[in-house]
């Protein structure tokens, strides 16, 4: 028993360190040896590109949650509602936490905008608001809540999921962001089964906030 329960943790943690691997890693080694040419940003989109295949390999071999057959309109509503009201609740806790002056005081939160930051638009778009949600939406909700939630049940999946989500981003502004989105969005996940639904609310939440910063 304690064996299988060992295995279990191992299922479930280990597509995390081949993030860290994979992702923050390369993203290191990238901007040492471009960063400078074709700008950091740049460097997070290639190496989220290149995580993303592994991630979604180990996304396919895991138990995950399998969604109901859609039979009537009102499960439309239902999805289209929690999109939006996803949407609504990041979009207010990024301006609680940068428009009132919580965001300056992290020196952490300003070096992670200035790299978020450091590209095209189109190069934004692409990482912020595809590439990276893509990622994270496998990593967080489709492997780590999705085992977690078969396993142990709503509460446990939810809540350690989004710590991991808060920790990945590296500053306490960024964290506490995360951890409160991460939750909203693995309880649609475990409620709907639709991991396409979390990928898209992230994307329109980064979008949002892109566009209107």
């Amino acid at each position: 028993m304690k064996q299988i329960k060992t295995n279990r943790i191992i299922q479930i943690f280990y597509p995390i360190l081949v993030y860290f691997i994979v992702y923050q890693l390369g993203v290191a080694l990238l901007i040492d040896i471009i960063g400078d040419k074709y700008g950091k940003l740049t460097c997070l989109l290639i190496a989220g590109i290149v995580c993303i295949i592994p991630m979604y390999i180990i996304f396919q071999s895991v138990p995950k949650l399998i969604p109901d057959k859609i039979t009537d309109r009102n499960q439309i509503i239902k999805y289209v509602l929690w999109v939006i009201g996803v949407c609504l609740a990041g979009i207010v806790l990024n301006v609680i936490l940068t428009q009132f002056g919580i965001a300056e005081s992290s020196e952490g939160f300003e070096r992670a905008q200035n790299t978020l930051s450091d590209g095209s638009l189109l190069i934004k778009i692409l990482c912020n608001c595809l590439v990276i949600p893509i990622l994270e939406e496998l990593l967080l909700r489709g492997i780590v809540t999705g085992q977690l939630y078969l396993m142990y049940g709503l509460i446990p999946s939810v809540f350690i999921s989004s710590i991991f989500f808060g920790i990945l981003h590296n500053n306490i502004v960024q964290f506490i962001y995360a951890l409160v989105v991460g939750i909203l969005l693995g309880l649609m996940y475990v409620k709907t089964k639709r991991l396409s639904l979390c990928i898209i609310t992230h994307c329109l939440i980064n979008f949002i906030v892109i566009i209107f910063s």
